[in-house]
């Protein structure tokens, strides 16, 4: 990361001073960008109609924050069916994207999911989720050229488990869309500060109507340090060591 870097990160943390949580403007986040930037062109595909995908938002915020960190390695937690991991490969200049997700299991965990409760708890809702992905895979990355898939490194593990300093290297963008349980997610967090001098964290589903547990989470976490929340999306971010 560069001077242009730390110029913008400190602009956006100096206009909201204070630890705390800050709900900003999505025009706020793409005022920042470098005017040589303004009409770049980015890919993507038609968002996903099946839930736990992110929106159209949500997409602008991660390629914004990309664009203004120019990361060398990013880490996704929440592979889920590869539809972000795409849409990073495409337009991130990352050398590397690491993706993390569980592994595959042979049986249902729910046999005949609820609708109702699939769109109201947030444990059922992972383990719907976690059924969807078993049977589908990651059907985005499957068409990917050689040398985007070369980028990808898919990782098959709880991440609670991983040694996160053993298995990624240089890592300056995480975003945090695995288990959305608080334990899970602090985790997370936790694992994901011990491997990044300086960068960002960006946690999905913050002011989810289901999963409850990331904003009570991030709540906490912004009493001693600043988050920022996209209005209109499902992404808060904290900006490391700048």
């Amino acid at each position: 990361m560069d001077l242009n870097t730390n110029n913008w990160a400190n602009r956006l943390s100096d206009a909201n001073s204070d630890v705390g949580l800050h709900t900003i403007k999505l025009k706020d986040l793409l005022f920042l960008r470098e005017k040589e930037y303004f009409y770049r062109n980015f890919v993507t595909t038609f968002p996903s109609i099946t839930i736990g995908s992110i929106t159209l938002v949500d997409q602008i915020v991660l390629l914004c924050l990309d664009e203004l960190l120019k990361p060398s390695a990013i880490l996704e937690i929440g592979t889920f069916q590869g539809y972000t991991t795409r849409l990073l490969v495409k337009n991130s200049s990352a050398k590397t994207i690491y993706t993390v997700d569980l592994p595959s299991v042979e049986q249902s965990i729910l046999l005949s999911p609820d609708t109702q409760k699939v769109l109201s708890d947030g444990d059922y809702n992972d383990d719907y989720l976690r059924d969807i992905q078993n049977r589908s895979g990651e059907i985005y990355l499957q068409d990917l050229d050689a040398a985007e898939l070369q980028r990808i490194k898919l990782i098959k593990q709880d991440s609670t488990s991983i040694n996160f300093n053993r298995s990624f290297q240089g890592v300056n963008f995480v975003f945090i869309d695995g288990g959305h349980h608080y334990d899970i997610v602090r985790s997370d967090t936790d694992k994901s500060l011990s491997i990044m001098d300086q960068g960002v964290i960006i946690w999905h589903d913050f002011a989810s109507g289901i999963h409850s547990d990331v904003t009570r989470y991030l709540n906490e976490r912004a009493i001693s340090n600043q988050i920022f929340h996209i209005n209109g999306s499902l992404c808060a971010f904290q900006l490391v060591g700048f």
